[in-house]
Parts: C-alpha cells; structure tokens; sequence
C-alpha cells in the first residue's frame, strides 16, 4: 500500500484554524497599532477600520483561494460531506499504489492547491478533481462540465507541473516533467481521454495508470528524496 499523506477532513480544518486565528490575529494588532499610533483615533475611526477590514479581506481571500472547501465547510455542511465522501473515494483507489509510492493530499504549493500528487518511481503525477457537476466536453478547446469552464483547473494543474519540474531541476539537476491527471466528478464519467496535454482518468483507473506499462523513470533513491522534500517543506 502506498504512503498516504493528508486527510480532507482533519487537514482542513486545521488550515481553516489556523487561517481564521491569523485572520483574528492581524485584526486585532493591525487595529491597535494604527490607533495607538493616532493623534486623533476617534476622528479616524472610518479610516483605520476600512484599512484594518481591506487587510483582513486580502488573506481571507488567499486563504479560501487556497483552500475552496473551506467556504463549504463552513456555509453548506452537507455539501461538504458529500465533497468529503467523493474525495475519500479517490484517496481509496491511490492507497491500492504500491509501497513504493508517495501519494500527497489537500497539498498547497506556494498558493497553488494540489488535490492529489502521487511520487513514484513511474514518474510524478498532479491529479486534479472536477467538483462541478455536468457532462465533460471541450468547449474552444477549452474543457467545461456542463456551462461550467474548468480552464483555472486545467491551467493550475499544468502550472504545479512545470513548478515541481523547476523545483526537482535545481534541486536534484534531473529533468522530470510530472504528468497532469484530471480526474472526472465520480456521477459524470467521460470518454475523452486527453486534453491540452492532459489524461482524464477516473478514479478506479488511478492506480493502474500511474504503475502499469511505464518504465521506471525515477531512481528509488530520489523518489524517497523528493517525497521527503515535499513532507518536510509543505506539510510542516
């Protein structure tokens, strides 16, 4: 069984902990110094509040950005355990990965979300999931579910690729280009194969199209060293 990094429930809810007490944090402290540092505090109360709120405004956005569950967990409950359900249904299918895999969940590399990234001595794979429903087509080349465009999952899974491909360059001097997977909403499977350079894979495909009929690409030595790159700078 691959090594499992990540759970969608407890891994959340501690960013969104964390994310909210920074949040609290800042407030509090940018609100003090600003009135503390006033001549006049009451007369600028308008100011330092709509600075204080702009701040706060700013990281929440970088936070639920980073991290679009959030908003669910916090507003819709039962959207969240039915995004929870399907999530846990592709990890499912990633621990049938040999011992020799790494798989990576919920990941955040710098400001990018990762849902899913497998290290393997196959190669390295960035797995997105369509949460949108609808039936998947290529609308101007461009992939949507439904009306639904899903050119910024598409666009962020290509960019996580080439960022890990800079990352493994300078710090490894090896040239390894980790292959981009969408992986399609579990009630609307699809036919088209590839897009842009990407494989749509469902779910229970997973596992067999990280380790079946690929040559091994990737030193054991160095699939051990990147995953722990990767634990140690991201997860931490």
């Amino acid at each position: 069984m691959a090594y499992i990094q990540g759970n969608p429930v407890d891994g959340l809810k501690q960013t969104v902990s964390r994310h909210l007490f920074l949040m609290v944090t800042v407030t509090v402290v940018l609100a003090g110094m600003m009135i503390a540092f006033s001549d006049n505090p009451m007369t600028e109360v308008g100011t330092i509040a709509a600075i204080t709120l702009s701040c706060t405004a700013i990281i929440g956005f970088v936070s639920f950005r980073s991290n679009p569950l959030a908003l669910t967990m916090l507003f819709n409950p039962a959207r969240f355990k039915q995004a929870v359900g399907e999530e846990e249904a592709v990890i499912r299918q990633l621990e049938n990965l040999s011992d020799r895999c790494y798989v990576f969940n919920n990941l955040t590399l710098e400001l990018f979300r990762i849902d899913h990234l497998v290290i393997s001595p196959w190669g390295i794979f960035v797995m997105g999931r369509v949460r949108k429903e609808g039936e998947l087509e290529v609308k101007n080349h461009i992939l949507h579910a439904g009306d639904a465009s899903l050119d910024t999952l598409c666009t962020n899974t290509w960019r996580i690729c080439h960022l890990l491909n800079i990352v493994i360059r300078k710090g490894w001097s090896e040239e390894v280009m980790p292959s981009p997977v969408v992986v399609p909403h579990a009630g609307h499977p699809t036919r088209i194969k590839t897009v842009d350079g990407m494989d749509l894979i469902k779910a229970e495909n997973l596992a067999a199209h990280v380790e079946q009929g690929r040559k091994e690409t990737i030193s054991e030595e160095m699939v051990d060293s990147v995953a722990a790159y990767i634990l140690k700078r991201y997860t931490a």
